[in-house]
């Protein structure tokens, strides 16, 4: 008890001391009284949609709780936490036909003391036509397509028996406008990092956690795309004389575009917590480098036959959406925005035998005047 005394006070003082600080100097030159936060700024933000629909339905405030394959992207420190191996899927439609998929393989050993993991998550869309000013209707049959990709290693270690830690190393690929046109691409290398205290308050379990996501260099493209002949462009000045032959390839040197870097703070605290039935509270502040700080909360309620093989799960959630705060003015319905942020769903589960079971689980997230998505999840797991 002492030691989570002591660990609420530590988070108290990182969060509020500078904020004490900055506030002891009105006139300091360094503030900015404009706008200036980055919306629009970052790359492959797909890093961003999660991986599980059980994640999704809790809005993000699920990097305390997280206790299975999905762990691998909300906080590798929970990979412990796993009661046995687990492989998952996620398939999520998006918007303008564009597809989500999340595909993962972990498990822990020694008793515990030790998680590892890989996962791959792929975005992007194809076989879409191509439209010029000279073919508007994109009758010539040319496609293209879209692909970011993401694939991880993931490890976790339990110091004591109340914390653990864990650390990601992401790839991370994109490639523009493949297929018959002249695509352009970029990769990086990118690193996760968090961290889980958990312990008891009133006979209850409570949990807190540090994540700090996508860490690393950004993307800088590069390709057929960006490449010509002519440094005057096309339709140079035909004034202009030009006795070149056989012109070498000049591209153009693009600059890199950052990923979006999240630094998130969770807290749990089950409500309820029994041999078959478990109510948990969650709460988690965010944030990152292309948007305004976000807050979420959410809840979910499980229970799991005593002496049956099956168990079943409800959640949902409401996180902030700073980016879309200003849609309202631009005569976008107050209801479809209000909306914004709203997530649920739940889960199933059919215990096999003692050793395997099969899980699936669904979550619905609404995205204000863009309209909703349903994310969906297949997990097989085994002890």
């Amino acid at each position: 008890m002492r030691l989570l005394k002591r660990t609420v006070t530590a988070v108290a003082l990182v969060v509020a001391v500078p904020g004490l600080l900055w506030a002891q100097d009105d006139g300091n030159p360094v503030q900015i009284p404009s706008e200036n936060t980055g919306f629009g700024t970052t790359s492959a933000e797909f890093l961003e949609f999660g991986a599980s629909a059980r994640g999704m339905a809790l809005g993000g405030a699920f990097s305390t709780i997280v206790d299975d394959v999905s762990a691998l992207h909300y906080n590798p420190a929970n990979l412990v936490f796993m009661p046995g191996a687990q492989m998952a899927l996620t398939v999520m439609p998006y918007f303008a036909d564009t597809d989500y998929y999340w595909a993962g393989l972990a498990f822990p050993f020694s008793n515990n003391d030790f998680g590892f993991g890989a996962f791959l998550g792929r975005f992007g869309f194809g076989d879409q036509p191509v439209y010029t000013e000279a073919d508007e209707n994109g009758l010539s049959g040319e496609t293209y397509s879209v692909n970011e990709v993401v694939a991880g290693l993931s490890f976790a270690h339990a110091f004591i028996d109340r914390f653990s830690a864990g650390g990601t190393v992401k790839f991370v690929s994109d490639d523009l406008a493949g297929g018959a046109l002249a695509g352009a691409k970029a990769s990086t290398v990118t690193f996760d990092f968090g961290v889980n205290f958990h312990s008891e308050l009133w006979n209850n379990p409570i949990a807190l956690a540090f994540v700090v996501q996508n860490l690393g260099g950004g993307l800088s493209h590069s390709g057929e795309a960006l490449r010509f002949r002519d440094f005057n462009g096309s339709g140079a000045d035909p004034a202009i004389p030009d006795q070149r032959v056989d012109p070498p390839y000049a591209e153009y040197d693009t600059d890199a575009f950052p990923l979006p870097r999240l630094f998130r703070v969770g807290l749990d605290y089950d409500l309820i917590h029994g041999e078959t039935t478990r109510l948990s509270l969650l709460g988690e502040f965010v944030e990152s480098n292309n948007q305004k700080p976000q807050f979420g909360i959410g809840s979910e309620f499980g229970w799991e036959s005593a002496d049956g093989p099956l168990g079943a799960w409800l959640r949902g959630s409401y996180t902030t959406q700073p980016d879309n705060e200003d849609l309202g003015a631009g005569g976008i319905s107050a209801s479809n925005t209000g909306l914004d942020g709203m997530a649920f769903g739940g889960g199933l589960f059919y215990r096999l035998s003692d050793r395997y079971r099969l899980q699936f689980d669904y979550a619905y997230r609404h995205f204000g005047a863009l309209g909703s998505v349903d994310a969906f999840t297949f997990t097989i797991g085994w002890e």
